[in-house]
């Protein structure tokens, strides 16, 4: 054989061998990510959302959602759907952005920013919850953390839109039939 086709072949397999190898090393940079509620959501009989000062209650009594405290309001059916879909789903990467404490507040995660979320069953007893912060740079996605710890890691998509305490945004006033005037009866 010629020796530059020797060479050029040599070089390709070099060069080839070099993109597999890059490409196994940064597949091992991607994050892994794991359910954050992992418990099972029939048992769900209470949500507690707390957000500073503010705080919204929704329960499940005779088979209907309710918002305690709200009693003119009905459940919307799309928000009780969204908060089995989407935010029960939501996970979080493996690998923490941060352990330290004093770094709470640049995720959003101090007392006075981030959005709590507690799940419970009918005899009251906490199966999960979690404190949410929002980024100011990636719209994707949400900061977590466990409120009894410090880490705080990156979640799988942005849920924070979803965990409102704004009661309208759970229920709505019941539409009234408007009573059919007389005149407009049929004989």
């Amino acid at each position: 054989m010629d020796k530059k086709l020797i060479i050029s072949i040599s070089v390709l397999v070099i060069l080839i061998g070099f993109y597999f190898y890059d490409s196994s090393k940064q597949s091992s940079y991607q994050s892994e990510y794991s359910e954050i509620f992992n418990f099972n959501h029939s048992k769900l009989s209470k949500v507690l959302i707390l957000k500073d000062i503010d705080g919204i209650e929704l329960e499940y009594i005779d088979s209907t959602w309710n918002i305690n405290g709200h009693d003119s309001l009905t459940i919307k059916q799309r928000s009780i759907d969204t908060l089995f879909d989407k935010i029960l789903k939501v996970k979080r990467s493996s690998m923490s952005i941060s352990d330290n404490p004093q770094d709470l507040s640049i995720y959003s995660l101090n007392d006075s920013e981030c959005t709590d979320v507690v799940f419970l069953d009918k005899n009251g007893d906490t199966l999960g919850k979690a404190s949410f912060g929002i980024s100011a740079s990636n719209y994707y996605s949400n900061y977590y953390k466990h409120p009894d710890q410090s880490s705080v890691y990156k979640t799988s998509s942005n849920i924070l839109t979803f965990i409102t305490t704004n009661p309208k945004y759970w229920g709505e006033v019941p539409k009234l039939e408007e009573p059919v005037p007389p005149s407009e009866l049929p004989a």
